[in-house]
């Protein structure tokens, strides 16, 4: 599964302003990166679409769905009948992706990075339960006693460096390369992960084949 992080916070805590900070550093890392965002209240037609344009026209006419494909960018207007949670929105749209970042989705059950600041939490304290709310780190604009890491507002370097040990590369998956015809085929990460499972999972019944296999070669060629 692509490693999901979601990034909480109180309104005007600066949830916003940290991804974009950290997207750039994990970008100049090499990995691509998700970001969805949770809108609490439902969307009109003229919230992400400009009136006159085909697109919303053809929304505004009853087309369930409309996509603007163009040579760098791909838009998708969709109805939907119910909010999507992370997953499935994560399946269907970004599966290339090496993580996704979510701003709030604080109810569901995905590690969470809290912005924290004095000026907006310091009654309250923290949004999230140490323990029960599945708390990463913290950011916060000054010196907390929790036993989760905490990072400085403008730390995006070091927020990157925590996102990527702990997140990325734990879950990265054992090398797979394909070859065809001698020529190595980029394969991402959702498609790694398939054949991964579906190869592992097809000769673990085979006779000869040890429980934790080191290396596996299949070879298909013309007879």
């Amino acid at each position: 599964m692509i490693p999901v992080v979601s990034i909480v916070g109180r309104k005007n805590s600066g949830k916003t302003t940290l991804i974009k900070g950290i997207v750039p550093e994990l970008k100049k890392r090499g990995y691509r990166v998700g970001v969805i965002k949770h809108h609490a209240h439902e969307l009109s037609l003229e919230d992400v679409d400009r009136v006159g344009k085909d697109t919303y026209e053809y929304q505004l006419c009853g087309a369930e769905a409309v996509v603007l494909s163009a040579s760098n960018k791909l838009m998708l207007f969709r109805s939907a009948e119910e909010q999507q949670g992370i997953d499935s929105i994560s399946r269907t749209y970004l599966r290339d992706m090496d993580i996704i970042l979510t701003e709030g989705y604080k109810l569901e059950n995905k590690p969470k990075i809290e912005v924290f600041r004095q000026e907006i939490g310091r009654e309250q304290g923290l949004l999230c339960d140490q323990k029960g709310d599945n708390l990463a780190a913290v950011v916060s604009d000054s010196e907390l006693d929790i036993t989760v890491p905490c990072f400085d507002l403008l730390d995006y370097f070091l927020i990157a460096d925590f996102l990527e040990k702990k997140f990325i590369q734990s879950k990265k998956l054992k090398t797979i390369e394909l070859l065809v015809d001698g020529k190595s085929i980029f394969l991402n990460s959702f498609v790694c992960e398939i054949l991964e499972k579906t190869v592992l999972g097809m000769i673990s019944s085979l006779r000869g084949v040890p429980e934790f296999p080191q290396r596996v070669e299949v070879r298909i060629g013309a007879r």
